[in-house]
């Protein structure tokens, strides 16, 4: 087997041991010339197998290293290869390659996290040299994204909604931007009788996942207790961790099937972010949603069975006035409009996301 690592770590020992200073980087740069490859990429095509074309070029350029003794770095054009300037765009380039959508923000996002500058202020660093251990993360990094299309918020453990950072991993659905427009109606809607009624308000948030929705909820509206609900305990593990992690004291977590195990009957307000893409759309999603784990994202009844299911119950849990509010399906607005006042919601607004589409629905309890 000639594979490019186990050959690469040779060629490393046999110029070690012929007592060649650097041997790592002039190894790297013989590979990189004669592979017509970024070095940065090497270790991410690690498992690539060579052709005896390419081993003999190795050789003699490792050969011709030996004669001269010397620096073969500049010869072979690398300069700069190790400054985050020079990494960052052959990051981008390679993600490129590997037809990745959003490939520079995608490269920015991770080099931020992995270097702990800002993302914006990565260009004052860039002249600035790597370390190897944080090269080896970018280049681990880098490699998933571009080959697997793996979401670089489970690579990172992290995802921005509503202006605060939350923890997520494989477990739990990445949070949407879009789901902001479902909060921000959320917290007008409490500020709003927040105002008329001053008593504490009791929400109430089904399928909480990740818990962004009841958690940011429950820190911008002061004056509120919020209980979310899951039926995953992988999910109710990671919202636990939000919790602690952003210090939000008005919010529980228990596991429920639903309503199943909801013992208070009288909320000012249920929100929900359900699973709402039909199970047909399966097989076209895009390669980085099946990541996420399917239970969070597909639903019977072509995507509306926990609409009908959360509809014809949520009268029994809400007080007086109270409100149900869903994110739905760009497609799936009027339809779920005709849910809700088959099981009696009165006030129905279909409310648009920054796209033009339909992305949040609101009913109110006939009282």
């Amino acid at each position: 087997m000639n594979k490019l690592l186990d050959i690469l770590n040779k060629s490393v020992e046999y110029l070690k041991k012929k007592r060649i200073k650097d041997a790592r980087l002039k190894v790297e740069s013989i590979f990189s010339e004669v592979l017509k490859m970024p070095r940065i990429m090497l270790y991410a095509n690690f498992e690539k197998e060579l052709s005896q074309f390419e081993i003999n070029k190795i050789k003699e350029k490792l050969t011709d290293a030996l004669k001269r003794n010397k620096d073969i770095s500049s010869s072979i054009e690398v300069k700069d290869d190790d400054s985050l300037k020079s990494l960052l765009v052959k990051s981008v380039d390679f993600l490129k390659k590997n037809h990745v959508n959003e490939a520079k923000l995608k490269a920015e996002i991770i080099f931020s996290s992995v270097l702990e500058i800002e993302r914006m202020m990565l260009f004052t660093k860039y002249n600035e040299k790597i370390s190897k251990e944080k090269k080896d993360k970018l280049r681990k990094f880098i490699s998933k994204v571009g080959k697997e299309n793996f979401p670089i918020q489970y690579l990172l453990n992290e995802q921005e909604f509503y202006g605060r950072k939350f923890y997520v991993d494989k477990g739990v659905l990445i949070p949407r931007q879009d789901t902001e427009v479902l909060v921000q109606k959320a917290i007008e809607i409490l500020k709003k009788n927040g105002k008329e009624n001053k008593n504490s308000k009791k929400i109430l948030d089904i399928g909480c996942g990740s818990g962004i929705i009841g958690i940011t909820i429950a820190l911008e509206i002061e004056n509120s207790y919020v209980l979310g609900v899951d039926i995953s305990e992988k999910a109710l593990e990671t919202s636990e961790k939000n919790k602690k992690m952003l210090n939000s004291k008005n919010i529980k977590f228990i596991k429920s099937d639903l309503f199943e195990n909801v013992e208070f009957n009288s909320f000012d307000m249920i929100v929900s972010n359900p699973p709402y893409i039909s199970l047909g759309e399966m097989g076209i999603m895009s390669d980085d949603t099946l990541h996420e784990p399917s239970e969070a994202l597909f639903a019977e009844n072509d995507g509306l069975y926990f609409y009908l299911e959360i509809s014809s119950r949520a009268k029994d849990y809400l007080a007086e006035n109270g409100f149900l509010l869903f994110e739905i399906g760009f497609r799936q607005g009027y339809k779920v409009k005709e849910i809700m006042e088959k099981f009696g919601f009165r006030n129905i607004e279909i409310i648009e996301d920054l796209n033009g589409n339909n992305r949040v629905i609101i009913g109110q309890k006939n009282s």
